[in-house]
């Protein structure tokens, strides 16, 4: 009767343990996006022409220096969005893991209480087993006794049986507080995501514009003598 825990309920067991330690470890762990440090470089061509009016050239030169800080920019927002598909991945891989252990939580949590109930109705016929027997005074003492011994081991088996069973359902009821914490994180985390995807494709989209002036008031810069 101590074996009444199906073995692939304990292999299963050591599987969502495994889960759950992983969606602890991520709920504990700050799971946050690595943050955007990007300045667009700015154009500030008023200033320029008024500094360089008289030095083609030098115009010139600080345009290509703008240009090239605008170069930096393009490197910078690239690295950001490689950054960003990792976060992205690690994001899926996480849904994944919390998605599976939830599934098992579950599946485990009503395939305790079922064995629970079964226990139960179990240790209920052995107790009225014990009865029956109590009433039947016309057994001898050996038939008596030999089946009375049998009955209060099986119920001393159920009864440790139903505490193991106690125990487990204690334990997937933990695990189901931390797998509602992780959740929080992980929904947490995908927030920062999105608002970073946000946050790059508005960099991405000032860079282009700002690349495109520059590259225009290079081309009409060339023209000055």
């Amino acid at each position: 009767m101590r074996n009444f825990a199906p073995f692939l309920c304990n292999i299963i067991m050591k599987r969502i343990f495994l889960l759950a330690f992983a969606a602890c470890s991520m709920s504990l762990m700050a799971q946050h996006v690595t943050p955007l440090n990007i300045q667009i470089t700015e154009l500030k061509l008023d200033s320029l022409r008024q500094l360089y009016q008289a030095e083609p050239t030098m115009y010139r030169a600080a345009l290509n220096v703008v240009a090239a800080n605008l170069d930096k920019n393009e490197d910078e927002i690239k690295a950001a969005k490689n950054q960003l598909k990792t976060e992205q991945a690690h994001a899926k891989e996480v849904e994944a893991t919390l998605k599976d252990a939830s599934q098992l939580t579950s599946a485990l949590s009503k395939l305790y209480s079922k064995e629970q109930s079964e226990l139960k109705t179990m240790q209920k016929s052995v107790e009225k087993q014990q009865r029956t027997l109590n009433k039947h005074k016309e057994l001898n003492k050996d038939t008596r006794e030999g089946y009375l011994l049998l009955l209060e081991k099986e119920q001393k088996e159920l009864s440790y049986a139903l505490r193991e069973v106690d125990d487990r359902q204690r334990a997937i009821s933990e695990m189901e507080t931390t797998l509602r914490n992780a959740r929080i994180a992980q929904d947490d985390f995908v927030h920062e995501i999105e608002q970073k995807a946000a946050d790059l494709a508005q960099l991405e989209a000032k860079l282009k514009e700002r690349v495109a002036i520059i590259k225009a008031e290079q081309k009409s810069a060339k023209v000055l003598k």
